[in-house]
């Protein structure tokens, strides 16, 4: 299910790229895709955490969160995920994550997050926009190699069993060159070292004139 919902996210953004602006917007394309085809993922428990600074006088809070707390299930795909239970921390968030029945769900301020171990598939997804040639630039960190190469590091890091994948996206054909050569290599080792699906959707070189 997640191959053919990323297969029919890449065909549509192959025809129509300007349908899509950002990560998020590939990343919830898919995600409606899984949503439409599976059922939801049973909950099994919910910690709601609050700890409101607000002054004066206020609405008690569980008048809102009780429908935290009453949640039995969620869509099995969800966008922005993660946790401090993840191993790359609570400020890092997955673009996308395929969860099991019988999850739990922590909300802290409003903000839910995820334990690893509820994890069957996790993809991060990465929209490199305007960008001529993805080039080798390990030790740029501002580099779009950089980028991909921590997508597929923190993949990397999920527990063993985790469905993962990384899946760059462009409006130009990044490695048309063949300088570009090493680039691709390079990250396909790094994926393969890091048991991660690793692949590029570009658009075929047009011809000029």
């Amino acid at each position: 299910m997640l191959d053919t919902a990323i297969d029919t996210t890449a065909e549509c953004f192959l025809e129509q790229p300007a349908n899509y602006s950002d990560e998020r917007s590939l990343a919830e394309d898919v995600r409606s895709r899984m949503c439409s085809e599976l059922s939801p993922a049973s909950v099994e428990a919910v910690s709601v955490e609050e700890s409101s600074k607000a002054q004066g006088s206020i609405p008690d809070h569980e008048a809102y969160t009780s429908r935290y707390s009453a949640t039995e299930e969620i869509d099995r795909a969800q966008c922005e995920i993660g946790g401090p239970a993840f191993p790359f921390g609570a400020t890092e968030r997955l673009d996308l994550g395929v969860f099991s029945d019988g999850l739990t769900i922590t909300v802290d301020n409003g903000t839910q997050e995820f334990d690893p171990s509820d994890l069957v598939a996790a993809v991060e997804f990465k929209y490199v926009k305007n960008t001529n040639y993805l080039r080798y630039r390990p030790d740029d960190d501002k580099s779009k190699y950089r980028d991909i190469a921590d997508d597929i590091v923190r993949l990397g890091q999920l527990p063993d069993g985790v469905d993962r994948r990384c899946v760059v996206f462009s409006n130009y054909d990044l490695l048309r060159r063949n300088s570009d050569s090493d680039a691709e290599r390079n990250l396909r080792e790094l994926a393969e070292n890091s048991d991660v699906d690793l692949r590029f959707v570009l658009p075929e070189p047009r011809p000029i004139g």
